[in-house]
């Protein structure tokens, strides 16, 4: 099923022209990363599929058109500048929607105890490592057991074992029945993803498996996008006939290398 279906959306911020008859279908049960440059909208289809900016065009999530009360039961957006919010307001944001005063009590105690932040407990939410804050606001989220979880840049500067945990549990949840749409400016994020959506100039320039996309070469030199690492090294190594297909992870190339 179709968790999220755009067809002819179009936006414009003033004269500026974001979107020009964008149409794009997400499946649900999928990690989607959107990738594109700065300015590229991804930004403005956040806010959009949130319900935050007026737009043209139709949007159905699960079939549904696009309301205030559709993406309340569906969607759960945790947007690249949560840190301006104060902890009480991120928790009375799940209190108002119905999750329960003690339950989200007892949730939020479970929650420092897993992520072992006792010693953080007298420390107001601003004062926070990055990722400290960003993994709160992740589990707060799932509390809420959304349909769709939209992500705004929440993987940028994040440590990189903690990027591939994080990754780890969220795939699991997508096999579980979650759809994730990951918004982000580093290619990186694609090599964890189903499905690899590019955007830019109003519209979709590129999607597929990740594998279809790094496949294009010539698309990511004309865009002036740099390829991950690992794909960029296997283009290299298939130039040479030292393996013939391209690595998305770094052990498997080493030990295919080693045979």
């Amino acid at each position: 099923m179709q968790a999220i279906e755009i067809k002819k959306l179009n936006f414009s911020y003033e004269n500026i022209k974001v979107f020009d008859n964008l149409n794009l279908n997400i499946l649900e049960r999928k990690f989607v990363t959107i990738l594109g440059k700065n300015g590229s909208g991804k930004s403005s289809l956040v806010n959009i599929l949130s319900g935050l900016l007026n737009y043209n065009g139709d949007i159905l999530i699960f079939g549904k058109p696009l309301k205030k009360e559709v993406i309340r039961e569906n969607i759960v957006t945790i947007f690249d500048d949560f840190w301006e919010y104060e902890s009480d307001d991120i928790l009375m944001d799940f209190l108002i929607n119905n999750l329960g005063k003690q339950k989200v009590k007892d949730e939020a105690l479970n929650i420092v105890s897993e992520l072992d932040l006792m010693d953080y407990l007298n420390i107001p939410f601003d004062f926070l490592p990055s990722d400290k804050k960003k993994l709160v606001i992740l589990k707060l989220a799932l509390l809420k057991k959304p349909k769709i979880l939209i992500l705004d840049n929440l993987f940028d500067k994040m440590d990189e074992v903690l990027r591939l945990k994080v990754f780890d549990e969220l795939k699991k949840l997508v096999k579980e029945g979650l759809t994730v749409i990951n918004f982000s400016n580093d290619v990186k994020d694609a090599l964890y993803a189903d499905t690899v959506i590019i955007i830019g100039n109003g519209n979709i320039l590129l999607k597929g498996s990740k594998k279809q996309v790094f496949e294009q070469e010539e698309f990511f030199e004309k865009y002036d996008l740099e390829l991950p690492f690992m794909v960029s090294l296997s283009n290299k190594l298939k130039f040479y006939d030292l393996i013939n297909k391209v690595y998305f992870e770094e052990k498997k190339l080493v030990k295919d290398l080693w045979k």
